[in-house]
């Protein structure tokens, strides 16, 4: 299993938990994660504090931007690119 892959899995195990309707197979790595009632603005700044204490990263101001985060892939892309 790839870093990448433990990323995807890591972040969609926890969306699971938090978002509501987001069962097993609920969440594809490139779906909209806006499609979600729970993924509004608070619920997009708990995720992006989860993903800074995870992954250990820091996500300047001016990168908190929702079309960044608006899907599993995309967090994972921009942790990785973080992590390089």
């Amino acid at each position: 299993m790839s870093d990448r892959q433990k990323i995807v899995d890591t972040i969609t195990a926890h969306l699971q938990s938090v978002l509501s309707g987001a069962g097993d197979g609920a969440i594809a790595e490139d779906r909209d994660l806006r499609d979600f009632p729970d993924f509004d603005s608070l619920g997009i700044l708990e995720t992006l504090v989860w993903l800074e204490s995870t992954f250990e990263v820091t996500i300047p101001d001016e990168e908190l931007v929702v079309d960044r985060f608006d899907s599993v892939g995309k967090m994972a892309d921009y942790v990785l690119g973080k992590a390089a």
